[in-house]
């Protein structure tokens, strides 16, 4: 009987659900399903792993290892970011800091609102607490809105003010304008269109009590998940960082925090002149300049928000080419970051196997509604599929042979599990890459089959009557 996933207790560590520890030849490996691979552990790092086979915090296993316990608490913390720990939320700071929340708005009157009246109610001391809004030059009701909400804000304890730009600049000058009254050294970002719950502070900010951390972002999540692109972009979104917490990295997997959930130290804005003036991309481009010195970015899958997203089609086709347009701009910024379609063979010809197979088979199945099942035709359309199940046959193969190197059991469930897995999640990045950056040639190839794909239609079927 399975039983829900229950995060550890604050401040305290157990080990990764899916990491198994395996003696061999005096030696301990930590065995990870997820992604698979095979650690072989510092008998220091062994010995803590087995003692968080149940919850422990540093301070119980400092006692147990007769260890420093700063020496604990920094195994404790690589163990976790190699995903072999997991950790509780951090425990609440002997007294909250100080916190400057910005907030960018143009044209956002109703949702800007809703995202106050969020703040409103956060479960943080509001002493510790002030709110900026930035009005970039809105043209509707934002300006005798705020006059409300400042009044209401009073009557909550929270300080808040306004700064109005008198031409719109975008969001990056924005975002810089609030930073630049801000009086606090925590500044928390947060877009209009977003709602935050009650805990983003009080789960975010406790990150800060190391001193590396420069900036931290939690996780977003859709405010509308009835429409269908709603629960798309809940778990499918750029925005949506995935249910573990990672530390952020120019290499991966998690590179940049959108800065629609994010708190950054005032030294480190400062350090790095602020954001770029840029409309779109400029939390990707703050993240990688940041990333670049030595302060540390982790993400958290806490301190939850919820972003109103555009679930229209015209609205979701329209933010999708705003987004796009930030690559160029970014990659002069950053031309060492640009993207690499990686192909390595077996995984590229797994993909186009099942991609091209797929199509192939709905081609026969609309073909077949003109001129009849054909039994041989379904067959050749089968092949690519059939070469597909041989290479997840083939690759588990591979994993199981040099899983035997090591001398660990792995159950065999798990190889063609975790073969499967990252085989499908390449044809997805390819999938993504192709539709990205070359939507338009396959547009304009597409034109050019399109009148033959007719014509061979039609004369099929003229065939198909002549006999």
């Amino acid at each position: 009987m399975s039983t829900l996933y229950k995060q550890p207790r604050p401040g305290h560590y157990r080990v990764q659900e899916g990491v198994h520890l395996v003696s061999q030849d005096g030696s301990v490996l930590a065995v990870c399903d997820y992604p698979l691979r095979i650690v072989r552990l510092h008998p220091m790092a062994a010995n803590l792993l087995t003692l968080c086979s149940e919850e422990h915090t540093c301070e119980q296993l400092t006692q147990a290892t007769n260890m420093p316990i700063k020496r604990i608490e920094a195994l404790c913390d690589q163990l976790r970011w190699k995903g072999l720990l997991e950790a509780g939320p951090p425990l609440p700071p002997p007294t909250w800091p100080f916190v400057s929340i910005v907030i960018p708005s143009y044209n956002r009157a109703k949702e800007l609102q809703r995202c106050l009246s969020s703040l409103f109610v956060l479960d943080y001391p509001v002493v510790c607490l002030e709110i900026i809004v930035v009005d970039d030059a809105s043209t509707d009701e934002t300006s005798s809105l705020l006059q409300q909400l400042e009044q209401e804000a009073a009557t909550h304890g929270l300080a808040m003010c306004v700064v109005r730009h008198e031409k719109q600049q975008g969001v990056g000058i924005s975002r810089n304008s609030g930073a630049e009254v801000a009086q606090y050294d925590l500044i928390a970002y947060l877009d209009s269109d977003c709602v935050a719950s009650p805990s983003w502070l009080r789960e975010l900010v406790p990150v800060f009590q190391d001193t590396r951390i420069g900036a931290v972002g939690g996780m977003i999540r859709a405010y509308d998940r009835k429409t269908l692109l709603g629960r798309y972009e809940d778990v499918r979104s750029s925005l949506y960082m995935g249910a573990r917490s990672q530390q952020v990295s120019l290499k991966g997997p998690i590179t940049y925090l959108p800065t629609a959930n994010m708190v950054v130290r005032r030294t480190i804005w400062q350090e790095l002149a602020g954001f770029a003036p840029m409309t779109q991309g400029e939390d990707v481009d703050f993240c990688r300049r940041l990333l670049m010195t030595e302060a540390k970015m982790n993400y958290i899958s806490q301190g939850v928000v919820y972003h109103d997203y555009r679930t229209t089609l015209d609205a979701f086709l329209s933010i999708r080419a705003a987004y796009a347009s930030a690559e160029a701009a970014l990659l002069k910024r950053h031309p060492t970051e640009r993207r690499i379609l990686l192909m390595p063979p077996e995984q590229a010809i797994f993909a186009v196997s099942l991609i091209g197979g797929a199509w192939g088979v709905i081609w026969l199945l609309l073909r077949s509604v003109w001129y009849g099942f054909q039994s041989s035709a379904f067959a050749i359309a089968f092949l690519p599929l059939l070469l597909a199940l041989l290479l997840i046959l083939f690759g588990t193969f591979n994993r199981l042979r040099k899983v035997k190197v090591y001398g660990s059991a792995i159950k065999l469930p798990i190889v063609i599990k975790a073969t499967l897995r990252g085989y499908l999640a390449y044809t997805y990045h390819l999938s993504r890459h192709l539709t990205r950056y070359y939507t338009l040639p396959l547009f304009v190839v597409s034109i050019y089959f399109a009148p033959h794909s007719v014509w061979y239609f039609d004369w099929g079927r003229l065939c198909a009557l002549e006999t």
